[in-house]
């Protein structure tokens, strides 16, 4: 079996809510991300995994990224080609959200944005939000459990390694610097500590400490 397919793929998927969808998925090997053009939305969505949440180390679970379109290498474009239109709202930008936390009602968990023809993309109304964040979780389930999936994930992974490696390289960087800085302070409190002991060593007579008196014959003394 080829463990990455290149022909589109043909599926009919249902939400938990009813709603029934005719997708066709196209995979991106480039990215490492798997298009659903979705014939009910006039528009594609595409689910993949969030570059930025490999260098955060925040959260356990795997970060996932929804583009409401065709996807781009560039993080700065927020308006995708063939965006998909939900109750009448064309969407706009990208999302991010951790699968563990998909639930099948209720749009909390999926930042949900609508085109408004500007820089900037508003929140999409309410019951636009609630059926695309259905919609998300039933695409975004579909792909998981594809036998494809592990594939594109490490394709994804291949993508953003080169980026991941010089940022890896310049953290080896910051660590050694800041290692030769610790090794010479801790140089330095040894040298300290061993003059002190030699002083410890030699030193002709040791003061004697007197203890403190016990509080009740402390109370005597004072009675006296």
């Amino acid at each position: 079996m080829d463990i990455r397919p290149t022909a589109p793929q043909y599926v009919t998927l249902t939400t938990p809510g009813g709603y029934g969808m005719h997708a066709t998925i196209t995979l991106d090997w480039g990215q490492g991300a798997a298009l659903y053009r979705i014939a009910e939305l006039k528009g594609t969505i595409t689910v993949g995994w969030e570059s930025g949440h490999y260098h955060h180390d925040c959260c356990d679970g795997d970060s996932m990224e929804i583009t409401y379109g065709k996807p781009e290498r560039s993080p700065f474009i927020h308006h995708f080609e063939d965006s998909p239109t939900v109750f009448g709202v064309q969407l706009a930008d990208r999302a991010s959200f951790h699968a563990e936390a998909m639930k099948p009602t209720g749009p909390w968990w999926l930042v949900v944005r609508r085109e408004s023809g500007g820089t900037y993309a508003p929140e999409a109304p309410e019951g636009t939000r609630r059926r695309t964040a259905a919609i998300v979780y039933t695409i975004t389930r579909h792909m998981l459990s594809r036998p494809w999936a592990a594939e594109l994930r490490r394709a994804h992974d291949q993508e953003h390694a080169p980026a991941r490696h010089r940022r890896h390289q310049e953290a080896i960087r910051e660590m050694e610097t800041e290692a030769a800085a610790l090794q010479e302070k801790l140089s330095r409190e040894r040298g300290r500590a061993a003059v002190q002991a030699a002083l410890i060593g030699t030193g002709s007579a040791v003061a004697s400490v007197t203890p403190l008196a016990d509080p009740a014959d402390l109370q005597q003394l004072l009675a006296a």
